[in-house]
């Protein structure tokens, strides 16, 4: 067998070898798929260098050209969304099909902001005169740290990507050094599809050697980082004292308040669909089911047979695997009942379920990442409510139940970002995805998440 392939750095326009690798393995043999470069600071200095330079060219093009280049980015993502899919589903271990979904969808968002780009437009508010008044014209925030983590390793870099590239900014991405190559191809892509260079550049490596690089380099002008809260407050704190924008999209705990009047085969649907996609490790997961007492033997029922024909892909990683039997051995201690959860094979896991939990159990409390959904009884729609709101978490929160009007008012009151009613397709292009609370600061996607890479400049015209 010959040696992996090497996968260097993308740095103005070019590859870029590095004196140290990282090796990633295959999530199911095992074996080395490839060599990843190691970036250090010089390497990026030499990033935030290029991005400085591209910033010129790239946001004195107008807005449709860079809507046309843009587009052709999309084209190439559809071109090649088998061999993106087949990376992913290797370095991280998820089903191919998920990974086929996730790609095919990052690609559409690609293709929304290619549009949005052309409607970046500029405003005239009259004055007293033909040639006097305000004109209001967005600019380009500048030179953008994309800082992603491996679980959705190709949407959550393009959630960042598409829309500070329409904006007019240019842009570095770190992808985790758990899951670089699908991200790394991705970099690549806009590259090839015309993209000046230093436009993009991707920089793999140590996470926390980079991320400080990046968050304290005065070249750069915002951090859009994905990740958890932990981390996110590092990366404020080096932020903070340089005044950079930054987006900050975090954990989540979601709860799914379920009505009286609920279709509970709707129920069951969301709960497992979301519960367990991606083995769990999804920010957006239903983690509680909260569900009138009446309800929830037939919840229960259902959910079962639903799950009992789950099969899921491996954790990622090895501290996920052990964070999944440590929740369930706390739940246990604490008086819940387990079902499932048991380790099969490698880093495969079954599905859980449990009940019993409230709170000061750590899988009610925290955000479990992991395939653990907790069925907890509410005593009415009021107690939902509270319980649901109860962790400092807000991303995305799911309600089922038959009556439109008390859908709504639920949802409402539900302290998070994002609240998905009667379904489980959390994320569209053109509408804005961000948390609330603990679960970040900022938003991405929709006008929302273009106007995020945007400062708005007035130009009084008096005479």
């Amino acid at each position: 067998m010959g040696s992996p392939p090497r996968w260097p750095l993308l740095v103005a326009g070019t590859l870029q070898d590095t004196e140290d690798w990282w090796q990633v393995p295959d999530a199911f043999s095992g074996e080395v798929m490839a060599d990843v470069g190691m970036a250090g600071r010089r390497d990026v200095d030499a990033a935030v260098a290029a991005a400085r330079r591209a910033l010129t060219e790239w946001c004195a093009l107008a807005p449709r050209e860079r809507g046309i280049l843009l587009e052709r980015f999309g084209r190439a993502m559809d071109d090649v969304a088998d061999e993106i899919a087949d990376l992913m589903h290797h370095e991280m271990g998820k089903p191919l099909a998920e990974a086929a979904a996730e790609v095919a969808r990052a690609a559409e968002v690609v293709h929304y902001f290619a549009g949005e780009a052309e409607r970046l437009w500029t405003t005239q508010l009259p004055g007293q005169t033909p040639t006097t008044g305000s004109w209001i014209r967005p600019s380009p925030v500048g030179v953008v740290a994309a800082i992603s983590p491996w679980n959705f390793p190709v949407a959550l870099v393009v959630w960042k990507l598409a829309p500070a590239l329409a904006a007019g900014c240019t842009v570095i991405v770190k992808p985790a050094i758990e899951a670089p190559l699908a991200a790394a191809r991705v970099c690549r892509l806009a590259v090839e599809a015309g993209l000046p260079a230093g436009t993009v550049s991707c920089l793999t490596g140590d996470g926390p050697l980079i991320g400080e690089a990046l968050a304290t380099h005065p070249g750069i002008d915002k951090v859009a980082f994905t990740g958890s809260r932990r981390v996110a407050e590092q990366i404020a704190s080096w932020a903070a004292p340089r005044l950079k924008a930054l987006t900050l999209e975090l954990g989540g705990h979601g709860p799914l308040v379920v009505l009286p009047d609920a279709d509970l085969d709707v129920v069951a649907e969301v709960a497992v669909t979301q519960g367990y996609a991606n083995a769990g490790q999804a920010c957006y997961s239903v983690n509680r089911v909260l569900v009138p007492p009446e309800l929830a033997g037939e919840v229960l029922a259902r959910m079962r047979a639903r799950i009992a024909t789950l099969e899921l892909g491996p954790m990622a990683t090895e501290r996920g695997l052990r964070r999944h039997h440590a929740l369930l051995d706390d739940a246990r201690a604490k008086g819940a009942h387990v079902e499932g959860g048991d380790t099969l094979d490698g880093r495969r896991v079954a599905p859980a379920l449990v009940t019993g939990a409230g709170p000061g159990t750590r899988v009610v409390d925290e955000e479990p990442f992991t395939p653990i959904v907790s069925v907890v009884e509410a005593a009415d729609v009021a107690s939902a409510i509270t319980e649901a709101n109860r962790p400092d978490y807000g991303l995305v929160g799911y309600v089922c139940g038959g009556d439109m009007r008390s859908c709504l008012e639920t949802a409402q009151a539900i302290e998070c970002g994002t609240v998905v009613i009667n379904g489980w397709r959390v994320v569209v292009p053109y509408a804005p995805y961000g948390g609330w609370r603990g679960s970040g600061v900022g938003t991405e996607l929709g006008r929302p998440g273009l106007e995020a890479f945007v400062r708005w400049q007035h130009l009084r015209v008096l005479a």
